[in-house]
């Protein structure tokens, strides 16, 4: 097992915290993240409003949350994949949004873990992959609700797939800021590139109980565990949000499902 040694936002200047800035729509959607999951809303939304940055991540917290998973990829090894872009075309396309300050482009903690297990259900030579380019993944975009230039991007993506692959069953998957991109960019498509996806899957996603888009909820799966600080609308990186690997092969199980299904 590689094991990425440790995870941490990436340090920013002051300069770079002052943009993007946060707006109101973001203020007021976090809050209601806040309410749904149950915990007291915070007068800015979020407690990481460019004012300061989550503290890094304890290699042994890590280690724990990640015992026994196999396919995590150490911090700088750069797992990267551009079938889409290069045009190569399989019976099932992943396009996956990685989290916060993780490598380019598929991160270490969820990404490589989870197309390890798509290959294990529909086979290596039936899966193609693309990480979202041209995606910062920085704490500051994470405050606002998630990357626009990576949201843009997905949705070019997802747009590309369905034109060059029309026969491929695309899943759409992010993990932490990755799921707010895909929330972002799901409210950017078309019909036709909306109904295109076949399945979409979430790991620590910190706009849970949102729609994604028009997506149908039957085609959404979304992993959020218990005492994830993510995933109840805050900005503090606990174990729980550490640990999605352990959910992988059960998500290569959903996709699976919905390739097979009729709708």
């Amino acid at each position: 097992m590689k094991l990425h040694t440790f995870l941490t936002f990436s340090s920013f200047s002051a300069a770079a915290l002052a943009n993007p800035a946060v707006t109101p729509a973001a203020v007021a959607d976090h809050q209601a993240i806040q309410e749904r999951a149950g915990t007291t809303p915070t007068p800015t939304g979020t407690a990481c409003t460019a004012t300061t940055s989550p503290a890094p991540v304890n290699s042994a917290t890590l280690a724990a949350a990640v015992a026994g998973c196999v396919g995590i990829q150490l911090a700088g090894t750069n797992d990267t994949r551009n079938d889409i872009v290069n045009k190569i075309c399989k019976p099932f396309t992943l396009i996956f949004a990685r989290g916060t300050s993780e490598d380019p482009n598929l991160g270490n903690i969820v990404g490589p873990p989870f197309i390890d297990a798509l290959n294990a259900t529909f086979g290596t030579n039936n899966v193609a992959v693309q990480g979202v380019n041209n995606y910062p993944a920085s704490a500051p975009e994470f405050c606002i609700g998630g990357s626009p230039e990576g949201s843009q991007n997905l949705a070019q993506l997802i747009s590309q797939t369905r034109t060059e692959c029309p026969n491929t069953k695309l899943c759409v998957s992010g993990y932490s800021q990755g799921c707010q991109v895909v929330h972002n960019a799901a409210s950017q498509l078309s019909a036709t590139d909306t109904a295109f996806i076949n399945s979409v899957v979430l790991f620590g996603d910190p706009d849970q109980g949102k729609p994604v888009g028009k997506v149908p909820s039957y085609k959404v799966s979304t992993d959020c565990h218990a005492g994830d600080n993510i995933c109840a609308g805050g900005e503090t990186i606990l174990e729980p949000h550490l640990s999605y690997c352990h959910d992988v092969a059960a998500e290569a199980a959903f996709a699976k499902a919905r390739s097979l299904a009729s709708n």
